[in-house]
């Protein structure tokens, strides 16, 4: 029986003792330890067989059932009687549970997969394994290092930064001054295959960008034709940094392109508006302003309104809704309005902002 439990409960390195429930309904499981290379100092590789204590401990585990199961572990601590070790002495562990771990290896594994596989958040897996924050991005930062490897070579490479945090002030012990620290991270992407995102670095320098592309092989860097960025100078400083991407054309993305062209365009329209900014419905005027030109007598306008009502306007008395002009004519009126009123709209000031900010992405050759 104690073969089989042990067989069912699947833990490598343990041997099921024994299985009861305690009076709040939780299950308990008594194990001891299993191989025999846990006899053995960690230090000199020497097998003890002097007993200093028995001691147990209860490393969190998988859940089964509806129910977590509380996982009692008794090992033994050995003394090491070798004179040249420096350990005196040591307590047994194993592969899923190895020294000072409150974890077993497949609460680990379960909890990094969850977080990175299941894209569950840090917060939720740990609170649902009864585990603490640190614990569940330990196990998420291991399963992704087992999983991370040398990207494969990329024709189109994407640069952008991307912030994790708010910033915030460090004391620096080199300088005994406070500096603030605004933490970004830099991200490469495959811009034209499918591994999608390659890497990220701390960081959105010209040293952190040039130090991630520099750990790349030969072959990749050699790859990249084109590399896309934001119009930042920190991002084009690395890309054109001798011969770090020597097939390289830097290339500035549309969507920034299209922003940079729309704030030139909102800079420069106000200045063809006229003074008074944008213009206002027909018929409506401010105390101590001039009536709109088609209540003034004598205006183009107001001829033109005479002529199509067959009547004249000498008030400031809006025209009947049957014979009110067209959104096409009112157009026309308030364009006339503004030329009577205001004169003509001053120069626009020059559309300077665009050029300028893209010529420091072109390429001097």
């Amino acid at each position: 029986m104690i073969e089989s439990t042990t067989v069912l409960f699947g833990l490598p390195g343990v041997k099921v003792t024994g299985v009861f429930r305690e009076s709040d309904g939780s299950r308990v499981v008594e194990v001891v330890t299993d191989e025999d290379t846990a006899a053995a100092c960690p230090s000199c590789g020497v097998f003890s067989t002097s007993v200093k204590a028995r001691v147990r401990t209860t490393p969190k585990d998988i859940p089964y059932g509806e129910r977590r199961i509380v996982l009692r572990w008794n090992k033994t601590r050995w003394r090491c009687r070798e004179d040249y070790c420096a350990r005196g002495s040591f307590t047994e562990a194993i592969a899923q549970v190895p020294a000072r771990a409150r974890t077993t290896g497949r609460l680990r594994t379960q909890i990094g997969a969850a977080i990175g596989d299941a894209a569950r958040s840090v917060v939720e897996t740990a609170a649902a394994h009864h585990v603490s924050w640190p614990t569940a991005h330990r196990a998420f930062v291991a399963h992704a290092q087992r999983l991370l490897r040398e990207p494969a070579p990329v024709r189109v490479l994407g640069i952008d930064e991307t912030r994790r945090a708010k910033p915030r002030w460090e004391y620096c012990t080199g300088t005994s001054r406070w500096v603030r620290v605004d933490p970004w991270d830099s991200g490469f992407v495959d811009l034209d295959g499918y591994q999608g995102l390659l890497g990220q670095t701390a960081g959105r320098t010209t040293a952190a960008v040039v130090a991630w592309l520099s750990e790349r092989t030969p072959q990749f860097r050699e790859q990249v034709e084109y590399v896309a960025i934001d119009p930042a100078a920190v991002y084009a400083a690395a890309v054109r940094t001798p011969g770090l991407l020597p097939n390289a054309t830097l290339v500035v993305d549309r969507f920034h392109l299209v922003a940079l062209a729309n704030d030139a365009v909102t800079t420069v329209r106000p200045g063809h508006l006229g003074a008074q900014g944008p213009p206002r419905r027909q018929g409506r005027s401010r105390v101590g302003e001039p009536a709109p030109a088609a209540h003034r007598p004598g205006t183009v306008v107001a001829e033109a309104a005479s002529q199509r009502f067959g009547t004249r306007s000498t008030t400031r008395t809006r025209a009947p809704r049957s014979f009110r002009p067209t959104s096409r004519r009112k157009a026309a009126d308030r364009a006339v309005d503004r030329a009577l009123r205001w004169g003509p709209p001053p120069h626009p000031p020059p559309a300077a902002p665009l050029p300028h900010l893209v010529h420091p992405l072109e390429d001097p050759s």
